[in-house]
């Protein structure tokens, strides 16, 4: 009887004094449930992963209505030159008498100018299509300088052939990047009183996409021909450039020195390229920017027997820069989901542990798909109307609903303005972090470094097993 009863009363407080561990109870404990959070918080990473997916795809349909735009009115534009070319052959001669064998070989001589000043003027404003837009500019440029005499070793001979040169097939030619978007016709000013009209194409030069080269598939070129009488004295020169484009321009340092002054209504420029201006001035009206290249930083000779366009990988410029790429910075905020997530779970488990109520596991996981759609209203709100607004409207709205859900289900008002300052304080990171590229990974650490202490110390006082405090036996009681 003894037995039977002390077998339906259950089983008795183990050694120690502390109560038996129930499977129920055990499950119910902080310290699996913290578990719990952690794998949920792992789970979420794949929705997260769904919302980059449709991050990219929005991304690539922009950059198709950029293309769009840019074909009908004007890409990337370089220009390249202008380089006086020469086509020059030289005969060679193998074995004598019967056996002998007379060869021809042709070559084309690059000659750089002397000195080279562009200068330029480019309007730039924004077109749009449907939701999206793509800055394009108009530029007025010019191409001032002079060609010297040409050097003596310019033909000289490779194989010891006989040299003859084709003194009156000789061309000026420029390289730009979209022929199709110039808006006028381009004229040759020779010494200050010839004009020269210019012929579509690069004449004897071939214009190929060197490593590095920019927007090299769609380049295209210009000639003009230039009399002997002209190029063996030297000559100066300037052409005019009236072209659109978009996205961005560069100009290469054709000449044995170059200087590149360039000024914009674009208050966002990207200097890029194989130099960086000299100087630059940015206001909100818009920029200046000034480029100078002697003739050995460019480190290439002042002529060239070569077939291809030369310095098609070493060009300087500008690109019109969007105030903010979104697209970008949202698929960098996805990077951060974890953490972001995270931090929202220890808030509500901290809450939940310091009230009399509980959260479900599955309540956790409304709230991380909260945080998630977050990522989607952002995106579909900053296609309309901006970066800024729409990441105030997701944020304020993801805010309130998380904050409102917590304290109703922990019922308490307190744990819903709690969660309402740690939500915002949340939010308002995320966004410095993503003005802040520089420093973002040095942000990121010392906030996660903070949560954790905090928490820490928070959390001190749970009893993680959740088995309460072990029951003391009277003193002289036997186990």
């Amino acid at each position: 009887m003894t037995n039977e009863t002390d077998s339906a009363a259950g089983p008795g407080p183990r050694e120690g004094g502390r109560p038996p561990i129930r499977p129920r109870a055990l499950l119910m404990s902080p310290g699996v449930k913290f578990v719990l959070i952690g794998i949920l918080t792992v789970m979420l990473v794949v929705p997260s992963l769904f919302v980059w997916v449709l991050v990219e795809e929005r991304a690539e349909r922009a950059r198709e209505v950029a293309r769009d735009i840019a074909g009908s009115w004007g890409g990337t534009q370089q220009v390249n030159g202008p380089y006086l070319v020469v086509p020059f052959s030289e005969t060679v001669t193998r074995g004598t008498g019967e056996k002998g064998k007379t060869e021809v070989y042709w070559r084309t001589a690059v000659l750089f100018p002397e000195r080279l000043d562009v200068t330029g003027e480019i309007q730039v404003e924004e077109r749009r299509k449907s939701i999206y837009s793509l800055p394009v500019y108009s530029g007025d440029l010019a191409l001032e300088g002079r060609f010297a005499v040409p050097p003596r070793d310019m033909f000289d001979p490779e194989m010891g052939g006989t040299i003859d040169i084709a003194a009156d097939k000789a061309h000026l030619v420029v390289g730009i990047g979209d022929v199709r978007a110039l808006k006028s016709e381009v004229v040759l000013t020779v010494d200050g009183e010839t004009a020269i009209p210019f012929e579509p194409g690069a004449g004897p030069l071939n214009i190929a996409g060197g490593q590095g080269a920019v927007g090299a598939a769609g380049s295209s070129g210009i000639n003009a021909a230039i009399t002997p009488l002209k190029w063996r004295k030297g000559f100066s020169f300037r052409i005019p450039l009236n072209l659109n484009g978009s996205t961005a321009v560069f100009v290469a340092p054709a000449g044995q020195s170059t200087s590149v002054a360039l000024t914009s209504n674009w208050p966002h420029p990207g200097f890029t390229g194989a130099f960086l201006p000299d100087s630059h001035e940015i206001t909100e009206a818009g920029f200046r920017a000034a480029w100078s290249i002697p003739y050995l930083a460019r480190g290439i000779p002042k002529s060239l027997v070569t077939g291809q366009l030369p310095l098609q990988g070493m060009q300087l410029g500008v690109r019109f820069v969007e105030p903010v790429n979104f697209y970008q910075t949202i698929a960098r905020s996805l990077k951060y989901a974890v953490g972001f997530i995270s931090l929202t779970f220890l808030a509500v488990f901290v809450l939940e542990m310091r009230s009399g109520w509980r959260f479900h596991w599955i309540q956790y996981g409304l709230v991380g798909l909260a945080l998630i759609i977050f990522y989607v209203m952002l995106l579909a709100l900053a296609e309309h109307v901006g970066y800024g607004l729409a990441y105030l409207a997701a944020a304020g709205a993801a805010t309130v609903l998380n904050a409102v859900y917590v304290g109703t289900s922990l019922k308490s008002r307190s744990a819903g303005l709690v969660m309402l300052c740690v939500l915002a304080m949340i939010f308002g990171v995320l966004f410095a972090l993503m003005r802040e590229q520089d420093y973002a990974l040095l942000i990121g650490s010392l906030i996660a470094f903070l949560s954790l202490a905090v928490t820490m110390f928070v959390t001190q006082k749970i009893d993680w097993s959740g088995q309460g405090e072990p029951v003391r036996q009277p003193e002289g009681t036997s186990a």
